[in-house]
């Protein structure tokens, strides 16, 4: 995909503008525990999933939606980790650096796993067509 400055203007434009209706959203709702779900929201996989389809393909879209998806389990693990390491460790600053070392690792492998699973699928398909 090309990267040009309309891509990065409208990655600016539909990016900042769901970041700031998600912090809108945080200053409105009074359960600031629930708020945070719309601080979690997706908005550069929105805007990066956006542009991929319009400047490229729905394939290219679909492997940023799959890369955003992995990467949104992985941090499901990172926070996890934190929450673990604070508790046992009681250092934050290492808890960090341990739990996004396990975040990338872990978004990796879901990746890996996921794109192994939708090959097989994508095998079993073929061969019934072949038939």
């Amino acid at each position: 995909m090309k990267l040009n400055l309309r891509d990065l203007a409208l990655r600016f434009v539909f990016g900042g503008g769901t970041v700031a209706a998600c912090y809108i959203m945080l200053q409105i709702i009074p359960s600031k525990s629930f708020a945070g779900v719309f601080a979690a929201f997706p908005a550069v996989m929105a805007a990066a999933v956006i542009m991929a389809g319009h400047f490229g393909t729905s394939e290219q879209a679909s492997d940023i939606a799959l890369g955003a998806s992995s990467g949104m389990i992985g941090c499901t693990i990172c926070v996890l980790t934190v929450v673990f390491c604070m508790e046992h460790l009681n250092r934050w600053g290492l808890s960090i650096i341990i739990a996004l070392l396990i975040w990338f690792f872990s978004s990796y492998s879901i990746t890996r796993l996921i794109n192994g699973l939708l090959g097989r699928i994508k095998e079993k398909r073929q061969q019934k067509t072949d038939y």
